[in-house]
C-alpha cells in the first residue's frame, strides 16, 4: 500500500498571509449568512469565477464582475431569500498552492440552510425553521493579491453529500 502524500507545507506562506486568507474567507461566509453585501464585496477580486458544476450542474461555471456577483448571490433567487437562514462553516484548510500573487486553499465546509416558517418575523433570531438542508463539501478558493490585499477570485465547492432538498429550501420568498 502506498502512503498518501499530504500537500507540501508552503515555505513561502507568511503568517500575515495565512491570517489574511482566513479573515477573507471568514468574511465571505459571514457576508453570506448576514446577507451583507458590503462584507461580500469587500473580499472579492474585481473579476470572480464561481464554479458550481459539482453542486448544481446547470449553474456550471460563471464569470462575474464583483458587484454583479454580490447582487446575484445575495439576490432574491439565491442567498438573499428572506425566509432562508444559512450558516457557512469553514474547517481546517489545505494550502494547495502558494505564490506571491496567488494562493489556492481547499477548506472543509458545512453549509447549513434553514427555511423559516412563513408569516413569522424573519429578522427575529428565534424565528422557527420548518425545513432544513445541510451540505458538506470541500470548498476551493483561489485568492489573488490586489493592491497588496488578498481577494477571492474563484470559488469552487465540491459536494460530499447533502441532507434535505437544497434547491427546495432556497426557493424564492412566498409573499
Amino acid at each position: 500500500m502506498s502512503a498518501f502524500g499530504i500537500y507540501d507545507i508552503p515555505a513561502t506562506l507568511t503568517f500575515q498571509d495565512y491570517l489574511s486568507i482566513c479573515q477573507c474567507a471568514r468574511t465571505l461566509a459571514d457576508g453570506y449568512d448576514r446577507k451583507d453585501k458590503a462584507r461580500v464585496g469587500a473580499v472579492l477580486a474585481p473579476d470572480v469565477v464561481v464554479d458550481y458544476s459539482y453542486v448544481v450542474p446547470e449553474w456550471g461555471r460563471i464569470s462575474y464582475k464583483a458587484l454583479d456577483f454580490v447582487d446575484s448571490w445575495l439576490g432574491p433567487q439565491r442567498l438573499g431569500v428572506r425566509a432562508l437562514a444559512t450558516q457557512h462553516l469553514l474547517g481546517i484548510p489545505y494550502f494547495k498552492s502558494v505564490t506571491e500573487e496567488e494562493i489556492i486553499v481547499e477548506w472543509q465546509q458545512l453549509a447549513s440552510h434553514g427555511r423559516r416558517v412563513k408569516g413569522q418575523d424573519y429578522t427575529h433570531p428565534m424565528c422557527k425553521i420548518e425545513e432544513i438542508s445541510d451540505g458538506r463539501s470541500w470548498m476551493r478558493q483561489t485568492f489573488s493579491k490586489i493592491e497588496g490585499q488578498w481577494r477571492i477570485k474563484e470559488i469552487k465547492p465540491e459536494v460530499i453529500y447533502h441532507t434535505g432538498d437544497f434547491r427546495h429550501i432556497g426557493r424564492e420568498d412566498e409573499e
